[in-house]
């Protein structure tokens, strides 16, 4: 059975996730670091481009509910994501301000629009968290920071919770100027 096989309420659909070009492997090699099932064969949706099915629960692999589409930037954004980077490099206040927001992403994330990968225990996340923190490919690490809290750190907002939160810029959901958050989290049973 399927997550969403007899759930008659609301939930989320599907969340639209881009690499940048040259990194497909690297994206599907990324989601797996997170705990994610990934389906490299690439589906083509109504416009004709292609997408990767990405699944946060490998028991649950349902193409159009509760899935991730992993795909390629496509020209629009790529060309606004290049003058974006021009204009961040030339101009001191913008890459001030900038660069202050990255370091907010990275330390402090509340308030950082993100997404949030559910894990059904304590004992399902940690190894996940474990893998992000001994990560040793630097094609990841150089582009990844992690942050992780867990009910014995003095950040953490409960004992009930452990989150995960991940920064990035190998796959984005916006602009990859800015970079992705990502929170992984476990709420005690």
């Amino acid at each position: 059975m399927t997550l969403y096989g007899g759930y008659d309420g609301k939930g989320l659909n599907h969340v639209e996730v881009l690499y940048q070009r040259g990194d497909r492997e690297l994206a599907m090699e990324f989601m797996e670091l997170l705990g994610c099932t990934v389906v490299p064969t690439p589906q083509v949706n109504e416009t004709g481009s292609t997408y990767i099915c990405v699944h946060p629960d490998e028991g649950d692999q349902d193409p159009v509910n509760n899935v991730l589409y992993l795909s390629e930037i496509r020209p629009a954004q790529h060309d606004l994501e290049e003058v974006l980077k021009a204009s961040i490099a030339k101009e001191k206040a913008l890459t001030e301000v900038v660069d202050a927001y990255r370091h907010k992403a990275r330390t402090l994330p509340y308030g950082i629009p993100h997404f949030g990968l559910r894990f059904p225990s304590f004992e399902s996340i940690e190894p996940v968290l474990e893998r992000l923190e001994a990560c040793s490919n630097p094609a990841i690490t150089d582009r990844m920071s992690v942050m992780a809290l867990r009910p014995s750190d003095p950040e953490a907002l409960t004992d009930d919770l452990i989150q995960g939160f991940v920064y990035t810029d190998i796959v984005a959901t916006g602009l990859f100027c800015l970079g992705q958050v990502i929170e992984m989290q476990a709420q005690k049973g």
